[in-house]
């Protein structure tokens, strides 16, 4: 599949189709020749017609390239402009040439595409599990690696892009880290120690089943031991691996604040927009809630709200089963709410080229001409970085909400069926065969659907966190 991604990705490719379309307008910089005919001076001779358009349009990249770089500014001649300059700024769409020098746009490209890949493995699992309800215990679900292999590259896309704000020269980006960090850290073991009436995970259940599975393994093997590590232990790792997700979530977090203010600005006009956008941005703080027994899932299941009010026992709205299906599908629609705002988002951030000019156009005194194009180029230049903070967690919840789906579906140690391969297998010994179906039983999905429904419960939790935080900040910033 990565080989046909290669050869497939230059003809059909869902990550430049995002960012290459009518959607997405991007702004052009001056060039020094209009700079300098701005404020009188003799602009460089250039042919009329199609040689001087061809003529600026090269001019203009050269430039942007290194205004957006910051380097190798020497061998432009530089000059200054009055920061009041009446500048308009000239619109263009976007293509796949100028998004290759990007910063992150072939990680950008890779994880779009792959996700889309796996997106259609699990349309086709759930497909044929309608009609074959039996895959799910006979094989080992192909939609599980799948979803895997997406989670890993969305990780790797958020660490690339917190280790490029731990590798700047701001310190202040570093401490911002850290100290998200920290208090996720804090957040996570205060969530873990609470009790699971409470908050229903299903982690100490899947555990406790986890450990005495793996006592009966040593006990077959012969090996004296007491099981697993405690469920201290557990939890102490799940609480750093938290932690860790969380800083990443930090900066992505504060983007979206970021993307959404301006986004209300842009969209002040269009009412359903805005309700949409409202919506996008809280609906995780109401996706917290469906974890929490005693406000939602509780009543929902014991139909505890009608019976208080006629005083009397009545059935459950919903079974567990149905009220895991019901988490499934909300938790699924804000995620494709979110997928079909990319485009409103991300160009409120590429309209921050021409709020820079207005804004500079208010200040007094000069700047030179690099710092000026500069203003403008680096914006877009940043643009498939800013569609991976967007985009990334987002995939990272879509799937992590899929591999719940999948994991809650899943019992590969219900039936004796599925171990048929391990047991007429002449490849392997007796001894062999016997262990590696002990092992099979140790392994039970239990667990990994309690890890899963956690994590999603935190990436609702912790970019929720990040993206308020991130309001807050440019709230003050702004009033200051």
């Amino acid at each position: 599949m990565a080989t046909m991604l290669q050869k497939f990705s230059p003809f059909i490719s869902l990550g430049r189709w995002i960012l290459c379309n009518e959607h997405l307008v991007r702004y052009l910089h001056p060039t020094d020749d209009e700079l300098k005919g701005l404020i009188g001076k003799n602009s460089v001779t250039t042919s009329k017609g199609r040689g001087r358009k061809t003529a600026t349009t090269d001019s203009r990249k050269k430039q942007s390239i290194v205004a957006a770089a910051g380097n190798n500014t020497d061998d432009i001649k530089t000059f200054t402009v009055p920061c009041n300059i009446d500048i308009q700024l000239d619109k263009a769409t976007i293509e796949e040439i100028d998004l290759l020098p990007q910063f992150l746009y072939s990680d950008y490209k890779w994880l779009i595409d792959f996700s889309f890949c796996a997106a259609v493995i699990n349309i086709l699992v759930e497909i044929f599990a309608f009609f074959l309800p039996e895959i799910y215990t006979q094989e080992l679900n192909l939609g599980l690696v799948w979803n895997f292999l997406v989670i890993f590259f969305a990780i790797k896309v958020l660490f690339s892009l917190t280790a490029a704000y731990w590798r700047g020269d701001d310190t202040g980006e570093r401490s911002m880290c850290l100290t998200f960090g920290l208090f996720f850290f804090v957040v996570a073991m205060a969530v873990l120690v609470i009790d699971e009436s409470l908050l229903d995970f299903g982690l100490d259940k899947g555990y406790d089943t986890f450990s005495e599975k793996v006592a009966e393994f040593m006990e077959k093997q012969g090996i004296s031991s007491s099981g697993p590590a405690p469920k201290w232990v557990f939890k102490l790792f799940l609480a750093v691996f938290s932690a860790v997700l969380g800083a990443f979530l930090t900066f992505p977090g504060m983007r979206l604040a970021n993307m959404y203010l301006d986004s209300l600005f842009y969209c002040s006009e269009t009412r359903i927009l805005l309700v949409l956008l409202h919506i996008n941005f809280l609906a995780p703080l109401f996706l917290i809630f469906l974890w929490v027994t005693p406000i939602v899932q509780g009543p929902l299941m014991a139909g505890s709200w009608h019976g208080e009010l006629e005083n009397k026992e009545t059935e459950p709205f919903l079974t567990e089963k149905g009220y895991h299906n019901l988490r499934f599908i909300l938790l699924l629609l804000f995620c494709v709410l979110r997928l079909s705002l990319v485009w409103r988002h991300l160009q409120s951030y590429l309209d921050m080229a021409h709020e820079r000019i207005e804004k500079m156009k208010k200040e007094t005194g000069r700047i030179t001409n690099v710092d000026l194009q500069r203003k403008v180029a680096r914006v877009f230049y940043y643009l498939s970085a800013a569609a991976l903070q967007y985009l990334a967690p987002t995939i990272l919840l879509v799937f992590s909400v899929l591999m719940l789906r999948l994991l809650g579906c899943t019992d590969w140690n219900s039936n004796p069926v599925g171990a048929s391969r391990i047991q007429y297998s002449s490849l392997i010994s007796n001894s062999t065969r016997e262990a590696a179906l002990s092992l099979r039983g140790v392994l039970t999905p239990a667990l990994f659907q309690g890890v899963m429904s956690y994590m999603v419960w935190w990436m609702c939790t912790a970019w929720l966190i990040t993206s308020v935080f991130g309001v807050v900040y440019l709230k003050m910033f702004e009033a200051s």
